[in-house]
């Protein structure tokens, strides 16, 4: 009998290939170095490279909204930032005014926190905030 065929209808000859061709590639039955399986090995390959991120939904990445910056600001920058402007750190109730300050500066514009800033440090041991903002 065949496993084709459990019916007993005659299928034709070039849907038999088709089919079969499709049996062995998805059970992968292609012997390693056959150009068939060179075929898929590449197929695979270029899926992987080729497919943008975005298809699988970069759940590794934190999401962020519209709108909604992020940026890295280096302790000893914002520091530098509030004593040129004769403003010491404790007269802005520090990080998260003397960020919102940084930022206005450098961004011409009107912004406002999202988050709270996040304290973080890097293997040389230098301290910076990652702060998540949006324009008004």
């Amino acid at each position: 009998m065949d496993p084709f065929d459990p019916l007993g209808l005659q299928l034709d000859t070039k849907m038999k290939t088709f089919l079969i061709g499709i049996k062995n590639v998805l059970l992968w039955s292609y012997e390693r170095g056959s150009w068939q399986y060179d075929l898929l090995c590449l197929l695979i390959v270029a899926a992987v490279f080729l497919v943008p991120s975005s298809f699988f939904g970069d759940r590794d990445r934190g999401q962020t909204p519209a709108g909604v910056r992020e940026e890295v600001i280096e302790s000893e920058k914002l520091r530098g930032f509030l004593e040129a402007r004769s403003k010491p750190a404790a007269a802005v109730g520090f990080p998260d005014e003397a960020i919102v300050v940084f930022l206005h500066d450098r961004c011409r514009c009107e912004v406002a926190l999202v988050r709270p800033p996040e304290v973080m440090s890097d293997a040389k041991g230098r301290v910076g905030y990652r702060v998540w903002f949006k324009e008004k």
